[in-house]
């Protein structure tokens, strides 16, 4: 009996512990990726791969662990309202070996939904996530990866609540080439590359929010992992890269736009 009760109490701590060493960390991040049908099958795997690539190069690794705590990760998919997953996490990366296992998992997890494009909901979930998370003192972040350029406004209020909640969200738009898109099952066809401002007029003006928010665009999916890469540099690295002035427009004190690698 006693050897029953104390095998009861060892699977409750391993359950806990690392759920509190998780919300000790010194950042929490929310990956959230669009996968609605917008993005192909093949678009996707650039996608997975670039994320298995980000998070297993040494600059990357380097800059997690910086962080003495830890960076609590989540990666979550979203596509329609009804379609928001937790694919992996919260996971706590500490060094290599725990990065490299986080993107091992996202890179192989299968594709969850393909349905249209319901921004808000997937930005609602992740803050959900993070406020949920009762993390203690750590900065609290959502990333947006998607190629859709606009929710017909359903983002504003989730975003003003959002802000006041201290979380920051930044982006990482995909350009495209796309003529077509839908949200909640309206076709909207593009002006130009997208409408007024673009895609990335759209995530800077709509999308990201909180202190030091700002994007890194990608030139289109093939360059989706060294984007990726730049931005987890700014976020992984407190202060260093949102500090510095070469990634905010001269005379502006709009929050930083970072073009990608390939795009320079």
């Amino acid at each position: 009996m006693l050897m029953k009760r104390l095998l009861a109490a060892f699977v409750l701590l391993a359950v806990l512990l690392p759920w509190r060493n998780v919300s000790a960390a010194d950042l929490a991040l929310v990956l959230l990726t669009d996968v609605s049908g917008s993005m192909g099958d093949d678009e996707f795997k650039l996608v997975k791969e670039g994320y298995r690539a980000a998070f297993s190069d040494p600059e990357v690794l380097a800059a997690i662990a910086k962080n003495s705590r830890g960076v609590a990760v989540a990666y979550v998919e979203f596509s329609d309202e009804n379609s928001v997953l937790v694919v992996k996490g919260w996971d706590l990366l500490t060094d290599s070996a725990s990065a490299l296992a986080f993107a091992n998992a996202v890179a192989v997890a299968p594709r969850s939904s393909t349905g249209n494009t319901a921004l808000s909901n997937g930005i609602q979930r992740a803050a959900e996530m993070l406020l949920a998370g009762n993390f203690d003192g750590a900065r609290l972040v959502i990333d947006v990866a998607s190629d859709h350029p606009g929710d017909g406004g359903q983002s504003a209020y989730v975003r003003q609540r959002i802000i006041e909640a201290g979380i920051t969200v930044n982006a990482l738009p995909i350009m495209t080439h796309n003529r077509a898109g839908s949200f909640d099952g309206r076709t909207t066809f593009a002006s130009g590359q997208w409408g007024l401002g673009g895609i990335v007029g759209f995530y800077r003006e709509s999308v990201i929010a909180g202190p030091g928010s700002f994007l890194v665009e990608a030139n289109d999916y093939t360059d989706f992992g060294e984007a990726l890469k730049r931005k987890l540099l700014l976020e992984l690295i407190a202060g260093s890269g949102l500090e510095d002035a070469s990634v905010r427009p001269k005379g502006s004190s709009a929050p930083p736009v970072m073009q990608s690698a390939a795009a320079e």
